[in-house]
């Protein structure tokens, strides 16, 4: 015995109404972006380090194979080379080196060789040695572009490259993929850094009064 046709009409109507209740529970891909891109809004900065230091060498060594690279190397107290190492690339700091005698009855050389002068004074260790001494400068070039410093650079900016797909998830939440990149600066290009490429990430979103909004965007 066949169903009446009303109840047909019914049904598929009620399927039709739960179908766009589903939907409603997710935002549009524009409406994701959107979210998304206030929440992953953000500015990445680099800070040039304004170093000397000071290190003994023996009499025999020889600096003169030596190029920039090495010297930011002997920054010892330096931790995070990368940003000095570009920036010296690029033209806009150089790390001058100097060297001095080491002469135990009489004075410092230079501020920051107090330290090991004061060793040699007390009968440290022995040997020929002398004094190297690493600055960093800027250059004509680095000061004529405005760099400084000991001073954050804005280098890039995070920005949303694309949605990739909207899901739904329990308690009304939506889980969104995409991809997201730093936009370099001009200021970057000038210090030599280079953002690295896209990545993805996942956001969880959830709908208020006002919108669609981020609880979570997925990155630090």
């Amino acid at each position: 015995m066949f169903p009446p046709r009303s109840a047909g009409l019914m049904f598929a109507a009620t399927s039709l109404l739960v179908t766009i209740s589903c939907g409603a529970n997710v935002p549009s891909k524009p409406e994701a972006a959107a979210a998304v891109s206030k929440a992953i809004e953000s500015k990445l900065t680099k800070t040039l380090p304004s170093l000397t230091y000071c290190q003994t060498v023996q009499s025999d060594f020889s600096f003169a194979n030596m190029g920039q690279m090495d010297f930011v190397e002997m920054f010892q107290n330096l931790k995070d080379k990368g940003p000095l190492n570009d920036a010296a690339t690029a033209g806009v700091v150089k790390v001058e080196l100097k060297e001095f005698r080491v002469d135990p009855a009489g004075r410092s050389p230079d501020p920051s060789c107090d330290a090991l002068h004061a060793q040699y004074k007390q009968g440290g260790p022995g040997g020929p040695v002398r004094f190297a001494v690493v600055r960093t400068t800027l250059t004509p070039k680095g000061t004529a572009a405005g760099v400084a410093f000991d001073r954050p650079i804005e280098v890039a900016t995070r920005e949303l490259v694309e949605v990739t797909d909207v899901r739904p998830e329990s308690g009304g939440a939506a889980a969104v993929k995409y991809t997201w990149a730093w936009k370099a600066t001009t200021m970057a290009e000038t210090i030599g850094y280079t953002p690295p490429s896209a990545q993805s990430a996942t956001a969880r979103l959830r709908h208020s009064d006002g919108g669609w909004i981020a609880e979570n965007a997925g990155i630090k």
